[in-house]
């Protein structure tokens, strides 16, 4: 029989007229995927929990393309990862056409939920154990996703603040070439509106407070009649920013929601929203606050290009400036999900330090749980394997020390003490601290290939973290990034490096002692140095392992 995870949930829906939005070609409503979406995600939740739950969160999500009447919407939901009171919950989101039997992929997303005992107090929740390499992988990383979404919102506010303090008056005077004159531009003001929905028990769950997928779909309907006012079409939802939400509603409560665009550029506009909720003789009470992207086809199906918004208060421009910030936290991060190729360091940027540190672990996580490592030597207590992904050729060294893991993690965190064991590196120094885990280092390393005349530098954001339980490595993922302050000098070869770094677990079986694995993501330039070990002809791994060795073993008692 399959393996299947004892908390997915798996639903089936058949597109129908009544599942549309208001445009002719009968496209899926976003509101109703993101009610299936937030319904499957409750279900999956609730199995791991064996108690009622509710949506605490979405993260931001992006919808690849549109779902028309006819096609079957796949949704599946599992439970990557519980945290005490509070769960991750993934979702993806597949679209099949059943008269070709296409399958497409529309989007994956991450819900938050808590799990609620029967005096509507939060519940602790058993751990999740991951068994497959995909859920290894999905549980290390929800870890670093919990990270992002604490960090978001201070990421923001500073973005916001730097953009309140340069120049905006480009953008929000000049026109597109099809718009003539300003007389042309809208006010944001007369795009708003403001709807009362009163919950109903058939908006509501098992507790009797309402879906959160209810409430976002109403959310998605107000956000699209003020999109609507603004081009004058019919609007497509393409993405809506993180969704928190900051208490229950429930039944015979009072909805209040409120939209208005915030923004134009080019072909895209940005909706705000925000959710209050009052019953009766009570106060009213702030729910959420949402953001929704949308684009508008014109005649042919093509998007329209937007007039710019007419930012003529103090307010206006306030939420023009926000929603800028917010479009450039979501362009950088397209940029880093895409950043494959020829591209290898990415440009550092402090506004998302967060998400360039998740990208870096994800990396490296992600190689280490890949199946297909085949071993190639072992050799004085260093085991190499050897696989290839995503066209590179990936190495993998392991070698366990008499030696605890938390202070093997202390040891090798500390940059300074790598020239005890690294025969390679000239010297180390601190460009930028990032945070309390996290900094950019500069590393001069001495090269060893024949006819070298100058010493390799590399620039890496190394990325630290201790577990948040057994089944969590302590973590130390390196990448090349680019820093302003240290562009290449003519003295070195600067190097770059896609993916490398530590992982460090205490070995099965064997308490005191830590199993080490080096995972390094190979460039063309770095191959050099591994391929005479992989064919057996040289011990460059052997050679760096045995002195780390040592290190580790003779200050292992300091720490």
């Amino acid at each position: 029989m399959d393996y299947k995870n004892a908390s997915e949930v798996e639903m089936n829906q058949l597109v129908l007229p009544t599942h549309t939005n208001e445009r002719q070609e009968n496209c899926l409503s976003g509101g109703q995927l993101l009610k299936w979406m937030d319904a499957v995600a409750c279900l999956a939740a609730e199995k791991h929990a064996r108690a009622s739950c509710v949506t605490a969160s979405m993260d931001e999500l992006y919808f690849a393309q549109q779902i028309y009447v006819g096609q079957v919407v796949n949704l599946t939901a599992r439970v990557n990862r519980a945290f005490n009171t509070s769960m991750e919950v993934g979702v993806s989101v597949k679209v099949e056409n059943l008269l070709s039997g296409k399958v497409q992929e529309v989007c994956n997303a991450f819900f938050t939920f808590v799990a609620l005992d029967k005096n509507n107090q939060k519940q602790r929740l058993t751990p999740v154990v991951p068994f497959t390499a995909e859920e290894k992988l999905q549980y290390a990383l929800a870890n670093e996703r919990r990270r992002l979404r604490i960090q978001y919102p201070t990421n923001l506010k500073e973005l916001a603040l730097k953009q309140n303090g340069e120049t905006e008056s480009q953008q929000w005077t000049s026109l597109p070439e099809n718009v003539k004159s300003t007389d042309e531009k809208i006010s944001p003001f007369k795009t708003t509106l403001e709807s009362v929905e009163l919950v109903l028990p058939p908006h509501a769950n098992h507790h009797q407070t309402a879906f959160g997928g209810q409430v976002m779909a109403w959310m998605v309907a107000a956000c699209t009649i003020a999109a609507t006012r603004l081009c004058r079409s019919h609007p497509q939802l393409r993405a809506v920013d993180e969704v928190k939400f900051r208490g229950p509603i429930k039944v015979g409560d009072r909805v209040i929601i409120k939209t208005m665009v915030n923004n134009t550029y080019d072909v895209h506009m940005e909706v705000g929203c925000r959710v209050e909720a009052y019953s009766i003789g009570g106060e009213v009470r702030h729910v959420n606050s949402a953001f929704l992207i949308f684009v508008a086809p014109d005649k042919t199906g093509a998007p329209k290009i937007l007039a710019p918004l007419r930012l003529d208060t103090e307010e206006a421009q306030r939420r023009a400036r926000e929603a800028m910030a917010r479009k450039r936290l979501r362009l950088e991060r397209e940029q880093i999900r895409k950043s494959v190729g020829p591209v290898i360091a990415i440009p550092w940027n402090h506004n998302i330090s967060q998400l360039l540190n998740y990208n870096n672990v994800e990396a490296l996580v992600k190689l280490y749980e890949l199946t297909k490592w085949e071993q190639v030597r072992s050799s004085s207590g260093v085991t190499l394997f050897k696989c290839e992904s995503d066209s590179y050729l990936c190495v993998k060294a392991t070698l366990c020390v008499a030696v605890p893991p938390g202070e093997v993690f202390a040891l090798l965190r500390n940059e300074n003490g790598r020239k005890e064991w690294d025969p390679l590196l000239i010297k180390v120094e601190v460009a930028e601290v990032v945070d309390d885990d996290d900094e950019i280092l500069h590393m001069v390393l001495e090269n060893n290939m024949r006819n070298a005349t100058k010493p390799d530098d590399v620039v890496l954001l190394v990325s630290r973290r201790i577990p948040c339980d057994t089944r969590d490595h302590f973590t130390i993922a390196y990448r090349s990034v680019k820093l302003t302050t240290l562009p290449p000098f003519p003295e070195y070869n600067r190097k770059e490096h896609l993916c490398s770094g530590l992982l460090i677990k205490e070995t099965e079986g064997e308490k005191g002692k830590s199993t080490i694995t080096y995972i390094n993501q190979t460039t063309r330039e770095l191959e050099p140095y591994v391929l005479g070990d992989l064919a057996g002809v040289t011990e460059f791994y052997v050679k760096r392992f045995r002195p780390l060795e040592a290190f580790l073993l003779k200050n292992a008692s300091s720490t």
